[in-house]
């Protein structure tokens, strides 16, 4: 029964890197990028480091949940939440870029957890105050943005938060529900602000600071709701 969940949690990796691959770029479900098909190219696809580190995070999950049960929640509802938060990070990470059909497709199926998780009342208004609360934060540090760029006499160029971070604490929020998604945000923003203050201190170190620099946000997002289902199973 083990190897059954570490192949599940293997196979949902490759699902994962095969969206990775494919979304950003065509939009659409496309041929992976391995094909047509060879043994030494398939094992040279599963070698590089974002897919082995993804295969090797998912199966060592399904392991886990099938070893230790988590009483609260379903472990194949947990697995399939790591899964998504995983497919977010990486194309996040690679491409500053959250995609809306991601975003869509995981407030279909996190919702449909998060209804089992806390029911639909607390869903709705999860996903609603997940949605809000960063939606005011984006347009506050759009408009910062602008006002400072101008000060400065700079182009302006991006906030630190997209509309795609919106979208997902929206996501999160119909996963946690009310008010554990406030909980999520929180981590969220303090994981960011904590990776923020570490990266200026090494890039004024290393004398390449750049005002004004974006990074990847939904990543510290997705780590902060993990953190609240974490907890909330401790």
């Amino acid at each position: 029964m083990t190897l059954a969940w570490a192949i599940i949690g293997f196979g949902l990796g490759g699902l994962v890197c095969y969206l990775a691959d494919v979304l950003p770029t065509q939009r659409r479900l496309a041929k992976p990028v391995w094909l047509p098909f060879s043994f030494a190219k398939f094992f040279d696809y599963l070698k590089l480091p974002r897919n082995a580190a993804v295969l090797f995070l998912l199966t060592l999950l399904a392991v886990l949940l099938f070893v230790f049960p988590v009483n609260a929640f379903p472990g194949y509802q947990l697995l399939l939440v790591g899964a998504y938060f995983a497919l977010v990070i990486v194309i996040d990470i690679e491409h500053r870029l959250v995609l809306h059909m991601v975003s869509l497709g995981g407030a279909l199926l996190l919702g449909a957890i998060g209804q089992q998780w806390v029911g639909l009342t607390r869903v709705l208004l999860g996903g609603a105050a997940g949605f809000g609360v960063m939606l005011a934060l984006y347009l506050l540090g759009d408009w910062l943005g602008r006002l400072l760029a101008r000060l400065r006499g700079r182009a302006w160029q991006d906030t630190a938060l997209g509309f795609g971070d919106v979208t997902i604490s929206g996501v999160i929020g119909v996963l946690l529900g009310w008010p554990s998604v406030l909980s999520a945000l929180f981590f969220g923003v303090l994981f960011a602000g904590a990776f923020s203050l570490l990266y200026l201190i090494w890039a004024m170190a290393q004398r390449s600071y750049t005002p004004m620099m974006s990074f990847a946000y939904a990543p510290f997002l997705c780590l902060g709701a993990m953190t609240t289902i974490v907890l909330a199973i401790f």
